[in-house]
């Protein structure tokens, strides 16, 4: 009766050990510079008089993109996923409802990024109390 509960416990802890995987090594994309990867390119400017930046994006046929947009704290705010089928890509960007702070709006696909940072501030309007004073 031990033997089967030895060998019993030793199948079980076997069984266990097997489907035990180790993660794979992620290694860090890349940084893509002037705004063009291998597989993918990005535009993006503000649109004049407005809260709001368009982005454009060209991409090979077949290739799957992410679009993220994070706060200063790394916090991911939106996530889209573009089709494979998509070759070009343009989005609109509103930030009238968000707060003063860093943004960050990351372009990526498995090996490759592009990391644009949006600076959003509030210009402070404050009165200004002065005196005019005449003389003769």
């Amino acid at each position: 009766m031990k033997n089967i509960l030895k060998t019993a416990a030793a199948f079980v802890l076997f069984v266990i050990a097997s489907n035990v995987k180790a993660d794979p090594i992620v290694s860090p994309k890349a940084e893509c510079k002037n705004n063009t990867c291998e597989k993918f390119r990005v535009g993006m400017y503000r649109v004049r008089d407005t809260m709001s930046m368009n982005l454009m994006m060209e991409k090979d046929k077949g290739e799957k993109v992410t679009i993220r947009l994070l706060d200063s704290k790394g916090k991911l705010l939106h996530e889209e996923f573009v089709a494979k089928y998509l070759t070009k890509l343009g989005r609109k960007i509103n930030f009238e409802e968000m707060s003063d702070g860093v943004y960050t709006i990351e372009i990526s696909d498995d090996y490759e990024k592009i990391v644009k940072n949006v600076y959003l501030s509030t210009k402070e309007v404050r009165e200004v109390n002065r005196t005019l004073l005449g003389g003769n």
